[in-house]
């Protein structure tokens, strides 16, 4: 009797013990799943930064692009302006 209860408590033990085994490599699986989850997450985010930043750096090259031709525009219109002035007025002067 002592000898079928000793059996008992070892398949009791072995069994405990393979279902800790069975639990932690579940546990495991599920840990690699949710890793390869983020790490997915996360290249996703590092494109979409990179993306926003290239958009970002158009956006301004674009901007300044803008900006250089407006201000070229008017300082054509400031020129031409200060030569037609200044024809009005040599031609004020001869009359």
């Amino acid at each position: 009797d002592n000898l079928l209860s000793l059996n008992d408590l070892l398949d009791n033990r072995k069994q405990r013990i393979l279902n800790t085994i069975r639990n932690s490599e579940e546990l495991r699986k599920g840990a690699i799943e949710q890793l390869e989850r983020a790490r997915a997450r996360l290249r996703k985010v590092e494109m979409e930064a990179d993306e926003y930043r290239m958009n970002g750096y158009s956006e301004i090259e674009r901007e300044k692009q803008n900006l250089i031709n407006a201000t070229s525009n008017s300082l054509e219109q400031l020129e031409n302006y200060k030569n037609e002035t200044l024809q009005f007025e040599q031609q004020r002067v001869i009359n």
